[in-house]
């Protein structure tokens, strides 16, 4: 399911295709660190550290010049659980040297400039409970699921222009009941087939036959090529070779407080199951209609019907091409949450790569109307990494920044995974038709440890593009300036130039909070002329004790100069 704002970005610049913690303050180092293990970098180097099994104290040497790195302490653990991988730490900075200079600690945002709250409360919890009801159905047996779906019903024929069908659509949030909509074929083309709802709430500032034709076609010679190219076909189980796209007010009444986010559309692995309670057995996904205000949510104009609803088609698209590639062709479980939603916000942007503007006459353009999202969340992941797990729990709701950090690792990931670094298909493609999963899913399709992935993703983060850093090897992205990007959209857009702020300091350092999977905190350490150098220490909260072994604790560290 994709949930955007209300207040859509607009980035009139291009984009380049080259190339919780608390505590900060000064506290003695823990005894522990007897022996620290010592960092030999030259500039644009760097090392990951296993702190279970290889070291937790490093030392930062000093030499008659000025020096700086960055340490970024995180948990290398890629399991997907209820609750998420988490554990306390401290990490801690002494040097040898007389200084003792003030720790700059990063701010905090909570929310972006002129955007309204999306990916939390209700409209995120239907999202979270449409993947796992997903879950429970193909776990519930691979041969009762196949079963049930080797005897769909007789196969249909193209539908016309004009013909009315029925739907079963999410009545309430937990998808367990459903209403019945009536509708009527708008548009027929290639891949897809829009239907309209017979009865929209009078008022609505409506959809004309020319905006269903124009939905229609981007979504024949855009979006479904793109997602096919990326990550493989969807099922065909009603044999009409065809898409349904139905366009309902139900959809909006899934969130009738708006305030807390909004549902835009979904897709529902249960209607590829044919027999199953509210199944349309077909491929169907549902997206909201225009609407008037109602007392707790804005009205959904026709403009903003048309510039959310090609980004949510092939977001959409990809969880449905997802669960015919993961349970029903091979049989296994579903997509992790996480990296399902990775591919969905990754589908976003491939919007934007491959349509040209000329099909965007909804914003100003595509780069606007597909990649926007994509940014917003991102700039909300780095701009508190340690509050966000990468690896977000089962049980959540998936916030914002969840799916910023998805994308971004993704995105990452097709750069230096994948000839085709721009589009990022090799990649896609493995991690799509396969029936691994998760980070075993990604290991696999890179032939590098995740630990070590998260680790270098990490330090990218925050050397990317980052001036006087040679702008080689994997400590960057290769597809996108992002620091280029957010800075010209600061502060017209985004409050900082760039979100991620390490803490810095140039002597003593301590800092306490929680590592989360696949997630961590950066520290600039700048060693100055002189200086003995600065021993670095992760240990657990409490005085004495190591990082829970089970989070996979590391520290990644590069010399930036």
């Amino acid at each position: 399911m994709r949930l955007a704002p209300w207040s859509k970005l607009v980035f009139p610049m291009a984009v380049l295709t080259a190339c919780g913690g608390s505590g900060t303050g000064p506290s003695p180092l823990e005894p522990l660190c007897t022996t620290p293990t010592p960092v030999a970098l030259n500039p644009g180097d760097y090392r990951l550290y296993n702190a279970s099994s290889e070291t937790a104290c490093i030392r930062l040497p000093g030499s008659a010049d000025a020096s700086e790195y960055l340490v970024v302490a995180y948990s290398g653990n890629g399991t997907e659980t209820n609750n998420g991988s988490s554990a306390s730490y401290a990490l801690q900075g002494d040097s040898t040297a007389a200084t003792s200079a003030a720790i700059s600690a990063a701010p905090s945002l909570t929310e972006l400039p002129g955007i309204a709250p999306f990916g939390r409360g209700s409209a995120a919890a239907f999202h979270r409970g449409l993947r796992a009801a997903e879950h429970a159905l193909a776990t519930s047996g691979a041969a009762q699921l196949l079963n049930a779906w080797s005897g769909p019903p007789a196969a249909m024929a193209i539908p016309v222009f004009g013909d009315r069908d029925t739907f079963s659509v999410c009545k309430v949030v937990a998808c367990n009941a459903f209403v019945k909509v009536g509708a009527t074929v708008r548009y027929v083309g290639r891949a897809g087939v829009i239907y309209l709802d017979d009865q929209l709430p009078a008022g609505a500032d409506a959809l004309t036959q020319p905006d269903l034709d124009q939905l229609g076609t981007v979504f024949d010679d855009y979006l479904y090529p793109a997602d096919t190219t990326a990550f493989g076909r969807e099922s065909d189980i009603n044999g009409d070779g065809r898409v349904a796209i139905l366009i309902t007010d139900a959809v909006n009444d899934l969130t009738p407080d708006c305030s807390d986010g909004r549902v835009i559309g979904y897709f529902f692995g249960n209607d590829l199951i044919p027999g199953t309670s509210g199944s349309n057995r077909r491929e169907v996904f549902f997206a909201m209609a225009p609407k008037p205000a109602t007392a707790l949510c804005t009205a959904v104009t026709r403009s903003r019907e048309l510039t959310s609803l090609p980004p949510t088609l092939i977001h959409e698209f990809q969880h449905m091409i997802s669960y015919n590639q993961h349970v029903l062709i091979r049989g296994g479980v579903d997509e992790d949450l996480w990296l399902n939603e990775g591919m969905s916000h990754f589908a976003e942007e491939l919007g934007f790569r491959v349509t040209p503007d000329a099909s965007c006459p909804a914003a100003a353009t595509c780069f606007s109307q597909f990649a926007s999202g994509d940014l917003a969340n991102a700039y909300e992941y780095l701009n508190n990494t340690e509050a966000t797990f990468l690896i977000a729990p089962g049980s959540g709701n998936g916030s914002v920044a969840e799916r910023g950090a998805a994308w971004l690792f993704l995105r990452w990931t097709a750069d230096h995974f994948s000839a085709d670094t721009l589009l990022g298909t090799a990649l896609t493609r493995a991690l799509s038709q396969t029936s691994l999963t998760g980070s075993v899913n990604v290991t696999n399709a890179t032939g590098t440890g995740f630990a070590s992935l998260v680790g270098e993703w990490q330090l990218a983060n925050y050397t990317e593009n980052l001036p006087g850093f040679a702008q080689v090897g994997r400590l960057r992205y290769r597809t996108w300036d992002f620091r280029g990007t957010f800075g010209r959209n600061s502060p017209a857009i985004f409050a900082k130039p760039y979100p991620l702020t390490p803490d810095s300091t140039a002597g003593v350092y301590s800092r306490s909070g929680t590592l989360r999977g696949g997630s961590g905190r950066s520290v600039r350490f700048k060693v100055p002329a002189g200086s003995h150098g600065v021993t670095v220490r992760l240990a657990g909260s409490t005085a004495g004790t190591r990082v829970n072994d089970a989070v996979l604790p590391r520290i990644a560290v590069v010399r930036i100069k």
